[in-house]
C-alpha cells in the first residue's frame, strides 16, 4: 500500500494489536479472502473516531498480484458495502492513484465517485505521483 519495503517494521504482535483494536470498534471492520495457501486479499474500513465523523469509513483494500481479475476485490468490497449498511455508516470513502485504471473502474462499479484529485501526494522513487479521492454516500445524506 503506502508502505516502502523497508518502512514495514511492524511485528506480527503489532499486527495482532491493530487488528484488535480495529475489530473492536462499532464502526470498523477486516475482512480477508483465503487463497489455497496464502491470504489472498483484505479490506479494512476504518471507522471515523469522532462524533461527527463516526459514520464515515476509511477503506483500505489490497489484492495478490496472482488473485488479480478473479473476482477477490469484487467480493470483499460487496461485503464491506454490506456490513457497512447494517452497521449504519453513511459514507466510506478511499484514495487510489490515478493512473489505477483497474481500481478506479472496479470502485466506479460499486458506487463510488471522483471526489477530487489529491495533487503530488504521494512521493514514488523521486517521482510524485496523484491520487483520486473517492467515496460511496450510502444514506440520503
Amino acid at each position: 500500500m503506502l508502505w516502502e519495503p523497508e518502512e514495514f517494521t511492524a511485528t506480527a504482535e503489532d499486527e495482532m494489536k491493530f487488528i484488535g483494536w480495529l475489530t473492536s470498534r462499532v464502526n470498523s471492520q477486516l475482512l480477508v479472502a483465503e487463497g489455497e495457501s496464502c491470504l489472498a486479499g483484505f479490506l479494512a474500513v476504518a471507522g471515523g473516531d469522532r462524533k461527527r465523523n463516526r459514520h464515515s469509513g476509511l477503506v483500505f483494500l489490497g489484492v495478490r498480484r496472482e488473485y488479480w481479475s478473479k473476482g477477490v476485490a469484487s467480493a470483499l468490497l460487496h461485503e464491506a458495502i454490506s456490513w457497512a449498511l447494517k452497521a449504519g455508516l453513511g459514507r466510506l470513502e478511499l484514495t487510489v492513484h490515478t493512473t489505477n485504471t483497474r481500481a478506479v473502474a472496479l470502485y466506479r462499479r460499486f458506487g463510488f465517485e471522483i471526489e477530487g484529485t489529491r495533487r503530488a501526494s504521494l512521493l514514488v522513487e523521486g517521482e510524485y505521483h496523484d491520487e483520486f479521492l473517492m467515496s460511496r454516500v450510502l444514506t440520503d445524506a
